[in-house]
């Protein structure tokens, strides 16, 4: 699946990389836990409140490219071919990216850039998984802090997510830039401080002939979310922060009307975010 769109002058893409149905759409409880702050009464009534009585979230994996000045840049990989991590019967779901790269008229050689939200495997894999480079003319860019919190020997990590982020830093080596918030990494493409998730969590903002597109990685995962901006999830590493994070992205994004593409959620992931009371809603994109 793919799904063509334009931010000013830019021409732009959402790739999907797969979007798994039952019996693999993942449980809400298991994103949204007692462990990490979301009690199971309220989720239940949240749940309630939405009126859809469903009990998973759809967990897509889209990926945005960029036609820019500088070439065609991809935001985020999805998981790539040969998943087995979440179990044999995942892997025929995902790993779909290339192929759409196809059928939208690309090779995998013309993608110049590959910038990374983060090194988590659904967002990295893609770019490393056969062991080389998918993308063999490509740079890649990542923030400073992810690529020093993977690559640190103390931290305390998942081995699949470990392997997967030090694939991406070996693999791609001297052409792997480490970078700040803040900055122009490619024409018309900055990054934007979302950390927490993971240290180096970064959102990626689109602008051109004042239209702008913010990216956001995995700064939520599913519409409740937006509704309760202080629910947490096991993955986000820095509790605190990843709230922060996210409530000043929603705000920033409702208050200036931003076209945002969410990573996870259904395909293609491109909608804007209202003010809802004390917290917001999504509203996707027809």
């Amino acid at each position: 699946m793919w799904n063509r769109f334009t931010v000013g002058d830019l021409n732009c893409l959402v790739i999907s990389d797969g979007q798994p149905e039952p019996p693999w759409e993942p449980p809400l409880e298991l994103f949204y836990t007692p462990g990490s702050g979301v009690p199971e009464q309220e989720l239940r009534a949240a749940v309630e409140r939405e009126g859809s009585g469903r009990s998973t979230l759809t967990a897509a994996y889209n990926c945005v490219c960029v036609e820019t000045p500088g070439g065609l840049a991809v935001i985020d990989t999805g998981l790539g071919e040969q998943f087995f991590g979440y179990g044999p019967g995942f892997a025929p779901l995902v790993g779909r990216f290339t192929d759409g790269l196809g059928e939208a008229g690309y090779t995998t050689s013309d993608v110049s850039a590959v910038v990374f939200t983060h090194l988590h495997e659904d967002h990295s894999r893609g770019a490393v998984w056969a062991g080389e480079p998918a993308f063999p003319e490509a740079t890649a860019f990542a923030h400073a802090a992810e690529v020093a919190f993977w690559t640190d020997e103390a931290a305390s990590i998942p081995d699949l997510a470990r392997g997967s982020a030090l694939d991406t830093i070996r693999l791609f080596g001297e052409r792997l830039h480490a970078v700040e918030y803040g900055v122009e990494i490619l024409p018309h493409v900055r990054t934007v401080d979302a950390a927490g998730h993971t240290p180096g969590h970064t959102a990626v903002l689109l602008e051109s002939r004042g239209e702008r597109l913010l990216c956001v990685g995995d700064s939520f995962y599913d519409p409740l979310q937006l509704r309760h901006p202080a629910w947490r999830t096991p993955w986000d590493l820095d509790a605190t922060r990843s709230v922060r994070s996210r409530r000043r992205i929603l705000e920033w994004a409702a208050d200036e009307s931003l076209l945002i593409h969410a990573y996870h959620l259904p395909f293609p992931g491109l909608g804007r975010v209202r003010r809802h009371r004390d917290a917001f809603e999504w509203e996707p994109l027809s």
